[in-house]
């Protein structure tokens, strides 16, 4: 009876499928354990801390909710071990990466980048980059590989700046094609959230 939830689990997980290879998160061996806890109330998943697995972020949450009546679901993304997929993928999904790798890549588009990067949260204000209007341009190289992101913050003494920085980093890393990013940090024009940020994030701030 106790394997059933955590079978469950795994079953949900294995219909989380990557775009790029047509493959299974767990027949790619990006999902290093999933375990419930043992009064079955807490399902516990982790998976490698690599972008493949990061842009399947809302999928693998869905299965999570989708396998049992937890009052919990955690994801926990890990480095370590790092994920080596020529040890811990099928055959048939690491021939699918193989031949995923052969193919010509598409060049990052703009907007996704802009998606991923505007979805980053801001813990002191509790509102998104983009509803906050931190993100002040993003460009792509001539290759679509590169991407370069100038942003600022809600002041220059801003205790999580280097956290954030790093976070849209990674953000921008989770878009398709993107294979490096940068990030600059800019202080002109200042941020003024009375005609940068959204009206949204205006009302939840207070101002006018």
């Amino acid at each position: 009876m106790e394997a059933r939830p955590r079978d469950a689990l795994y079953r949900a997980l294995s219909q989380v499928i990557d775009p790029e290879t047509g493959a299974s998160i767990t027949d790619l061996g990006l999902v290093f354990d999933a375990d419930v806890t043992p009064d079955g109330r807490c399902a516990v998943v982790r998976v490698a801390q690599v972008p493949r697995a990061r842009r399947l972020i809302a999928a693998i949450r869905t299965a999570i909710e989708s396998a049992g009546r937890f009052d919990d679901g955690r994801l926990e993304f890990v480095k370590d071990p790092p994920w080596l997929p020529e040890a811990m993928a099928t055959p048939e999904a690491r021939a699918r990466l193989a031949d995923a790798a052969s193919r010509p890549a598409a060049p990052a588009r703009v907007e996704d980048v802009r998606e991923h990067v505007g979805q980053v949260m801001d813990p002191e204000m509790g509102l998104s980059l983009a509803e906050l209007g931190l993100i002040y341009g993003i460009e792509l190289d001539g290759t679509g590989r590169q991407a370069s992101i100038r942003m600022t913050l809600t002041s220059p003494m801003c205790p999580v700046g280097p956290w954030l920085v790093e976070a849209v980093r990674q953000a921008a890393l989770l878009a398709v094609g993107v294979e490096d990013a940068s990030v600059e940090l800019v202080w002109d024009p200042p941020w003024d959230p009375r005609t940068m940020a959204s009206e949204e994030a205006r009302m939840d701030l207070g101002l006018p």
